[in-house]
């Protein structure tokens, strides 16, 4: 007899063709013809879509790009949104494009994948922080923010940044200064303050910020969205490591005025409404943090096979391919950690499972990405310290390591998450 405390999965298997790069490994495994028992063939073909999209629209011009400090980031929304690809996760009622078969979080992981593919972070990332700043309206806002703000997004035709890290603070969220005061008359709050670090502060319409309304602790914080035009804010580009395209800026508000009716949910709910969005944000990072880790291997590989040096192919010495092989085990590695955690996502597990073994998984992938850029480094030599040439993806990507490794939650940070949500 089965008891009845056990549940039964369905471990059914697929195999798809083999797509994409032949090189070794720069593919994840079910792309090169191995077995899944997670992707099935709806998977295959959104990954197809955006892969088409990313091929024609991204990658031949994410170098000049980064090089310029910018893109053209209101036509590809736009362009993006016709593809199917700039928010496939979002209600068809208010624009989104759902893939064929519905979404889940395998289209997840396959979305941040394939756009991180592009390579350049700060590219990517720009169609990112829109998943990571909309789903507060999307669960929480009122049927007027979604009308306003949350359709025009959707559809591409405007932006929305995530607004939390302020420059005294940085994860210390519960501490946030900027404060929320409302008006004399009730029909506005009187926003102060300054937030850091955030993502595409130059080409957005909206931020969602998290202030304070009320006491001291979490208790006391709320998410409200302010227009970027609004008078009182001003926004500084700030001269960062990486990231060059994505615009990383200082924001500044002063007595900005915002109609309640921008509010989201209630007031002393922001933290609680941030946290909702946070999984889903560094599930984002891992995805594209393996992805970056898989490129600097492939682009390693790459160079390996065609370099000849001291009579032979740099690929031929054993001590390269060592290297080559330490840098897969942990790209395939922080691969089946990633679909593992996609798969308990889709098998229900909330915020609370779910967010210690994300911030695992974080650390898990970005420090693979860290050990991969550097590897790949040594295989170029000199070829990866330029910004041109055949090293130009894996300098840039080396350039981006910090932002992977510390954007959305320092290691220490996560590790401890990680350890306090396990009861230690």
């Amino acid at each position: 007899q089965v008891p009845s405390s056990l549940v039964i999965a369905d471990f059914s298997t697929m195999k798809h063709e083999a797509f994409g790069s032949d090189v070794p490994f720069a593919e994840p495994a079910w792309y090169r013809g191995m077995v899944t028992p997670y992707y099935e063939e709806k998977h295959a073909l959104f990954r197809n879509k955006v892969r088409s999209y990313v091929e024609e629209h991204l990658a031949p011009f994410v170098d000049d790009w980064d090089e310029a400090g910018q893109c053209p980031i209101k036509e590809l929304r736009v362009s993006a949104h016709a593809a199917g690809v700039l928010s496939p996760w979002a209600p068809k009622a208010l624009g989104g494009t759902p893939p064929e078969g519905g979404w889940d979080e395998f289209m997840f992981v396959i979305w941040a994948d394939e756009l991180g593919r592009c390579g350049a972070g700060g590219v990517a990332i720009l169609f990112f922080i829109t998943y990571m700043a909309l789903p507060h309206i999307l669960y929480f806002g009122s049927d007027y923010l979604k009308e306003t703000i949350a359709k025009p997004v959707i559809d591409g035709k405007a932006g929305i940044a995530i607004t939390l890290t302020e420059p005294q603070g940085g994860s210390d969220l519960a501490n946030v200064r900027s404060t929320a005061v409302k008006s004399a008359d009730g029909k506005h709050y009187v926003i102060n303050g300054s937030k850091k670090f955030i993502t595409g502060g130059q080409c957005v319409d909206y931020f969602s910020t998290l202030v304070r309304t009320g006491g001291s602790g979490i208790k006391g914080l709320s998410i409200i969205v302010i227009p970027a035009s609004a008078p009182g804010v001003k926004i500084e580009k700030l001269k960062a490591a990486g990231w060059w395209a994505g615009n990383t800026t200082l924001v500044h508000f002063e007595d900005v005025e915002v109609p309640v009716e921008n509010l989201i949910g209630q007031e002393g709910m922001g933290f609680a409404i941030m946290a909702t969005a946070m999984n889903g944000e560094r599930l984002i990072g891992c995805a594209a943090a393996v992805r970056a880790a898989r490129m600097c291997l492939a682009a390693a590989i790459a160079f390996a096979r065609e370099r000849v040096t001291f009579g032979k192919k740099l690929s031929d010495s054993q001590v390269i391919r060592h290297k080559f092989a330490q840098m897969a085990r942990r790209v395939e590695a922080a691969q089946g950690v990633v679909d593992n955690l996609a798969f308990q996502m889709k098998s229900g597990a909330g915020p609370a499972e779910i967010g210690g073994p994300m911030a695992l998984a974080k650390v898990e992938c970005t420090t693979a990405h860290e050990y991969c850029a550097r590897e790949a480094s040594q295989v170029l030599g000199g070829a990866s310290f330029l910004r041109q040439g055949k090293g130009q993806l894996v300098e840039r990507l080396a350039r981006e390591v910090r932002v992977n490794v510390v954007g959305g939650g320092s290691e220490e940070i996560m590790l401890d998450l990680a350890m306090r949500m396990s009861k230690i």
